[in-house]
Parts: structure tokens; C-alpha cells; sequence
């Protein structure tokens, strides 16, 4: 059923091993000083002329973030990341490089290295210390859940809320430098169910449990805005997760996190039809719309926006007579 909302658009982070309870003070980790980012400078980035990509090669899709964009290929809860991977097949690789347990700063700190670099955005942005326009089309950047913890609980993760969006900002510059083609979509944390968070704690922690929240709405939602903020400044489109997934259905809490922080199976259905209603609105090039009889995204009746064509022939577009025309037709016009 998970496809099934995905359908629908048809008709139209954190650590896995949560630090509930260390209150150990860690001083937040040193980034490279580098010049302030100004709006004009991350604007300039995100709104490039592009090119169209190259028919022959299959496009890219980069997922950056932490837990939330690394579980998003998880398919005991169907995850979102996977969701796109079907809605995309035969068009676009998805790539997932969501790190589990990461803030701003760490992310920062694997770009600031060749390697590191190398291995979110491709070879060519670490060979060439410049773009690597390889054919990614959309980078999706979805930060800030382990940002927004607690200053005194969780220290360890916690980034304050202005550099956090200094270093979104700083996100955005690089995805652009390193992807000159690639649409960028900023995605806000989403909301902390305070009841799940506590069950958790005593399901994994038992009698050691705090009863603290180590996350929580009010900081979590400050976060979410800063987000927003960040996206309107540099001139990119926010899929504001915090708002849309309260007001999608009074119990969005226990229907849409498994712990009160990571998404069950509902919350990535939701998180993924999201997505695809976020990118027909904000880039229609890069729609596909399935088949209307069968529901499949990706045969000869499927059909997709001008940036997100087909690799190789569909199969009922050769003729096995003389099956070399068809590739020909593909790949040589």
C-alpha cells in the first residue's frame, strides 16, 4: 500500500544510538574557516543556467542528510529513498549518502576532505576541484534533526541554530559547485513525537532511562524555520516536513514514527508522496507520471518532463524483425 500513496500523485539526524543518556559536555567539532557564504553568492549558486543532460547517460539523484536520508533505503519501512528509486527506475540513479548520527558540522568536515568529497559527490568534483556535472539533476539536502538537540541533554549533536543555517547555506554553495546542473531542494526536519521518544527510552534503555527529551517540538520547529529561512534566502524551493506532516493527520506522532524520530512505514509513504508532489511544483522537467491502466512508472506509457528521459528503448518500441533501428533511434539521433 506504500505504493499505493505513491500512486495518488497521479491525480494531481541523528544517531541510531542515541545519546539519551550521556550528559558528558563535548565541545562541538571545528570546521575550516572559511569567508561568510552572503545570500547573493548562495542565489547566483542555486539558480545556474543549465544544461539539458545527456540523453545516453542515466541521471543522478543525490540524497545528502543524516539518519532520516540513510534509513530512507530501509525496506522494512519502505523507506523514501527507495520510493524514489521506483518512481525513477530506467531514468535516474538514486544515491543515497545519508549519514547516520551526523550534524551539519560533520558533513562539512567530509566535504572539506578530497576523499570524502569524492565519495558524496562523484569523482570528477574531486579530480577537477570543480563541478562534476555528470548528469545529477536533483540534490536534496535534509539536515537538522540532530542539529536541534537539546544544548544541555545532547551536547554531542547539537549545532547552534545560527550556524546550522550558516552551514546549510554552505551545503547548498558546494552541491552547486560540485552539480552546476542539479536542482537543490532543502528539506526541514520533521516534528519530535515527545510520547514515542520516552517509550523508546525505556524500551532500549529500561530502569537507566532519563525521562528526558533529548529532542523535542519547540526546538525541532525553531529548526524547521531556520530551514525555511535558509531556502528563501538562497532561492531554493523548502519541503517543510515539520509543518506538513503535523497537519496531515491528528496522530501523526504514533502513525509516522517508530521511536518518535525515525519514520515507519506510513512516514515514509508520506515523506516520499511529499517529495514527488514537491518536485512536479518546484521542477516539472524532472516529473514522471506512470502508466494510467497499470500503475507501472516504467514502461512506453509512462511519461516524464523534458529533463528525465528514458534509457534505451522500451521494449515494445523494437521491432524484432530488425531490432537494431530502434537502438540506433536511441542512441545515434
Amino acid at each position: 500500500w506504500f505504493f499505493g500513496l505513491l500512486a495518488s500523485f497521479v491525480s494531481i539526524h541523528h544517531n541510531q544510538q542515541h545519546p539519551i543518556m550521556t550528559n558528558a559536555a563535548t565541545s562541538a567539532p571545528s570546521v575550516a574557516a572559511e569567508a561568510p557564504i552572503s545570500a547573493e553568492e548562495c542565489a547566483a549558486a542555486a539558480s545556474p543556467k543549465r544544461q539539458k543532460p545527456n540523453y545516453k547517460k542515466r541521471a543522478k539523484i543525490l540524497l545528502l542528510g543524516d539518519s532520516l536520508t540513510q534509513l530512507s533505503f530501509d525496506a522494512r519501512n519502505d523507506g523514501f529513498g527507495a520510493a524514489l528509486a521506483h518512481v525513477y527506475q530506467r531514468r535516474a540513479d538514486v544515491f543515497n549518502r545519508g549519514f547516520a548520527g551526523y550534524n551539519t558540522d560533520w558533513f562539512l568536515q567530509i566535504l572539506d576532505t578530497p576523499a570524502g568529497s569524492e565519495d558524496v559527490f562523484g569523482s570528477g568534483a574531486a579530480r577537477n576541484g570543480g563541478g562534476n556535472s555528470d548528469n545529477v539533476v536533483l540534490v536534496t539536502i535534509f539536515f537538522g534533526a540532530n542539529d536541534a538537540s537539546d544544548e544541555v541533554l545532547n551536547p554531542r549533536h547539537h549545532v547552534p541554530i545560527d550556524r546550522y543555517k550558516s552551514n546549510l547555506k554552505k551545503i547548498v554553495t558546494l552541491s552547486k559547485t560540485k552539480c552546476p546542473d542539479a536542482r537543490i531542494l532543502i528539506i526541514a526536519p520533521p516534528p519530535v513525537h515527545h510520547e514515542g521518544r520516552l517509550s523508546y527510552q525505556k524500551r532500549r534503555y529500561g530502569d537507566k532511562a532519563t525521562g528526558k527529551l533529548e529532542r523535542n517540538m519547540e526546538i525541532s520547529g525553531q529548526y524547521a524555520r531556520g530551514a525555511e529561512e535558509v531556502a528563501q534566502e538562497v532561492g531554493v524551493p523548502c519541503l517543510n516536513l515539520w509543518d506538513k506532516m503535523q497537519s496531515s493527520d491528528e496522530n501523526w506522532g504514533s502513525k509516522y514514527f517508530y521511536d518518535g524520530l525515525h519514520f515507519s512505514k506510513e512516514g515514509n509513504a508520506l515523506v516520499g508522496q511529499l517529495l514527488l508532489e514537491t518536485i512536479s511544483q518546484h521542477f516539472p522537467e524532472l516529473k514522471v507520471v506512470p502508466c494510467g491502466i497499470t500503475g507501472y512508472w516504467g514502461n512506453s506509457a509512462s511519461v516524464n518532463g523534458e529533463h528525465m528521459p528514458k534509457i534505451a528503448p522500451w521494449h515494445d518500441e523494437i521491432d524484432y524483425t530488425k531490432p537494431e533501428e530502434a537502438f540506433v533511434n536511441h542512441y545515434e539521433n
